[in-house]
């Protein structure tokens, strides 16, 4: 799993994923994705157009991450996912917990961003 972060302000970051978000990757990804928004309430957008594969450990992750951004005034929201990956979050009602986008646009438009 590779993992880039790119500043989109303040208090808003674009992390980009390519992979298999199975228990190998979210291991190899989970502390410096946690740690580049959370601690600084920074909302995110994550894009998903390259991951072939997640499983519950991927899903746990994004759960966890909107739920502690929500304490801290932020959010994430997903896009992009390809149709195998996009019909696991429609399986588990992912879109009830955090916005599940198709594009970039519709991403950046649902996540809250907390004055500086």
């Amino acid at each position: 799993m590779e993992m880039d972060i790119s500043s989109l302000g303040d208090s808003l970051v674009k992390i980009t994923l390519t992979g298999r978000l199975d228990t190998q990757g979210v291991d190899q990804i989970e502390t410096r994705f946690v740690d580049s928004v959370v601690p600084g309430g920074k909302s995110a957008v994550v894009d998903l157009s390259a991951v072939e594969f997640v499983a519950s450990m991927g899903i746990r992750l994004f759960v966890s991450t909107a739920q502690n951004l929500r304490k801290r005034r932020a959010s994430l929201a997903l896009y992009g996912a390809p149709r195998l990956v996009a019909q696991v979050f429609e399986a588990v009602s992912l879109h009830k917990i955090l916005p599940v986008c198709a594009t970039e646009a519709e991403a950046l438009e649902r996540v809250t961003v907390s004055p500086s």
